[in-house]
Formats: C-alpha cells, sequence, structure tokens
C-alpha cells in the first residue's frame, strides 16, 4: 500500500491556472536545490562574518513505508549520511539555531527562511532527508520512505548543532513543512526521543503539517518548547480544522500547543518561489483532507477498513491547490520571531 503524503511549495508536475499556452511557468522559478551551491567541504564566509555551506549528517535509514511499520527500533535502522545546508549569522556570541526539515517536494523553499533567521542571528541548519535515500519526491505516492527517518535527522542535526563552538546548544529549535511538519511535531513526543536519542527542542514550528488526521496514543505527552501551528485558513492540502482539533486533544492533555491562523491562506503560503502565480494546482497530488486514522496496537490504522492507513483507504482523495501569500508570509515571519526570541531567552 503506498503511502499517504502531503507537500510542501516544491512539488513536479504542478499546473498553473494562470497558465494555458503550454509553457512550463516552473522555468522561471529560481534555483532553491540543496548542495547546489556548494561541495560538502566547502564553506563560504560572506564580509558581514556570516557562514554558509553543505555540511553532512550521519543518520539512519528504516525499512518500510511512511509508518509500517511504526515506530521502528534504532537498531534495526541501516546507517546513511544524510546532506545539510548550515548557516550561522555573524556573532561575537554563540547563537540559537533552527532545524529546517522540508516537505514532500524535498528542500527548496527553506532557503527563504534561512535568509530570514539569519538576519535576525539565528542560525539554520536546512536538511535533505531525501538525497541519500534515492528519493526525489513523495507528494504522489510514487516513492516512500519510513516517517521515522526524517525524525532521527533532525535529532541528529541537532547533535551537530550543539558540538558547534558558534551555536548554543541549549537554544535549537526545529521547523518543518508540511510532511516536514510531521517531524517537527512528533519530534516532540516522549517516545519518539527515548526511542532515538533525541534531546528536547526549545521550541516545535511546524507550517501546514501533513499529520494532524492521526490520532496518536499519547499525543499529548511531550517535552521541550512551545508546539506552534502556523496555517492558512483556506488550505485544502492539510486542511486547518484537522489541525485544530489535534491542538485542542493536546492542550487539554496538558501541552504548550496552540495554532495561528492566517486568514485566507493556501498550503505553502510563506514561500515566495511561488509567487510568479495566483495559485497553483497538482492534481497528482494525495491529500488527507477526508481522513482520520488512529493509532492502534503499534500501528496506524485507517477505521473504515481496520487496515494499515495509506493511499488506498476509501478517504484519501488526489488534487490539491497552494499558492503564496505575502501578507500571510510577513504576518508569520512576525509571529514566528516573537516565539523564538521567547522561546530562547532573549
Amino acid at each position: 500500500m503506498l503511502p499517504l503524503v502531503a507537500c510542501s511549495a516544491n512539488t513536479p508536475a504542478e499546473v498553473n491556472e494562470e497558465s494555458s499556452d503550454g509553457t512550463d511557468p516552473a522555468d522561471d522559478m529560481p534555483d532553491s536545490a540543496l548542495g547546489e551551491t556548494a561541495d560538502a567541504d566547502e564553506v563560504t564566509e560572506e564580509a558581514s562574518g556570516q557562514v554558509g555551506g553543505a555540511v553532512e549528517i550521519s543518520s539512519v535509514e528504516f525499512a518500510g513505508r511512511l509508518w509500517d511499520p511504526f515506530l521502528p527500533p534504532l537498531d534495526t535502522g541501516t546507517e546513511v549520511t544524510i546532506d545539510g545546508w548550515l548557516t550561522i549569522p555573524a556573532s561575537t556570541e554563540p547563537v540559537p539555531a533552527v532545524v529546517l526539515t522540508h516537505g514532500c517536494g524535498g528542500p527548496g523553499g527553506e532557503r527563504v527562511w534561512a535568509d530570514v533567521l539569519a538576519d535576525a542571528e539565528i542560525a539554520t541548519l536546512v536538511l535533505d532527508s531525501f538525497g541519500a535515500r534515492g528519493v526525489t519526491e513523495i507528494c504522489s505516492g510514487r516513492e516512500t520512505l519510513n516517517v521515522a527517518d526524517p525524525i532521527v535527522d533532525a535529532y541528529r542535526a541537532a547533535q551537530f548543532l550543539r558540538q558547534h563552538p558558534r551555536i548554543d546548544p541549549d537554544a535549537i529549535a526545529v521547523m518543518g513543512f508540511s510532511f516536514g511538519g510531521r517531524t517537527a511535531l512528533w519530534s516532540a513526543l516522549r517516545r519518539f526521543q527515548e526511542a532515538y536519542g533525541g534531546e528536547p527542542f526549545a521550541a516545535h514550528v511546524a507550517f501546514y503539517p501533513s499529520t494532524c488526521y492521526i490520532q496518536l496514543d499519547d499525543e499529548a505527552d511531550v517535552t521541550g518548547g512551545p508546539i506552534r501551528i502556523f496555517h492558512g485558513t483556506a488550505d485544502d492540502w492539510t486542511p486547518i480544522g484537522q489541525c485544530e482539533d489535534m491542538v485542542d486533544r493536546m492542550a487539554s492533555g496538558g501541552a504548550d500547543a496552540e495554532i495561528v491562523p492566517y486568514d485566507g491562506a493556501l498550503h505553502s503560503f510563506d514561500n515566495r518561489t511561488l509567487a510568479w502565480a495566483v495559485r497553483h494546482q497538482q492534481p497528482s497530488a494525495v491529500s488527507p483532507r477526508a481522513c482520520t486514522f488512529v493509532e492502534r496496537d503499534g500501528a496506524i490504522i485507517d477505521p473504515d477498513t481496520g487496515s494499515v492507513a495509506g493511499v488506498g483507504s476509501p478517504c484519501v482523495e488526489r488534487g490539491v491547490t497552494y499558492g503564496y501569500d505575502a501578507d500571510a508570509h510577513e504576518a508569520s515571519e512576525r509571529d514566528l520571531l516573537a516565539l523564538l526570541d521567547d522561546a530562547f531567552d532573549r
């Protein structure tokens, strides 16, 4: 059974509502793929003292597809080295940092956030959880990986940052987008940290996450800093209502979880590389908008079938829209920086 996924802004095979002349508007999009501006051992330093460069992170790769098996033991994974892009702003003192995890189309728009955070004197480590595992995209369900893979990636990236002399080891947050939003949220769970050697993050930030339709047994048993979801009210890929319900359950269980809505914003509202069109469509992408999956006996189950959930579940639909929203993006920048300043106690 193919996995159920949702994606961030850099999705393949998209259709632009405003273009019908047979040309591909994506040809005009800026190249923001990881690893194309520096080799693994190349680090650049700007006149301002800001440092940026490609790095390698040791992680693991588990067998299976998405959540099948769910929470595989760490010792069943095989060693893999993933790529990342580290940006450290100029500072005379160690700076806080954010681990950035990408959506189902692979890394891309996260580098825009790296620039924003650098201006705020916050370092970033953008991860590529796909390349080393031979995955191109998982938006359509043709390819997949175990969701535990990027969670271990985030924990290992945090370990890498804690050892860096220019990073404050006590001020590291995680932030993810759509598929990566699941990583940002599930990495807060105590049992995931215990299973994969993770340490608490100072904050967990998820933009329009692809996980709110899954009800875990212990979703309120979290450690670390605040959990915040930034979400557009017009999102038809990963609807905000699912996340509002999840946040209510988590908050009722004692977790510091909140959702920040942006009126009229679509999925990927923060990715300004999409600003060349008002709205984008991807007919082949799978969406969980009509689904509610539950954890049962160590598996993620579709209650309608009693089987492991996936693309074959009756609730799964295809066809989504997404697009940039300048007002929502600007507001989310303000909200994010305020949250991180508080989380980093600065």
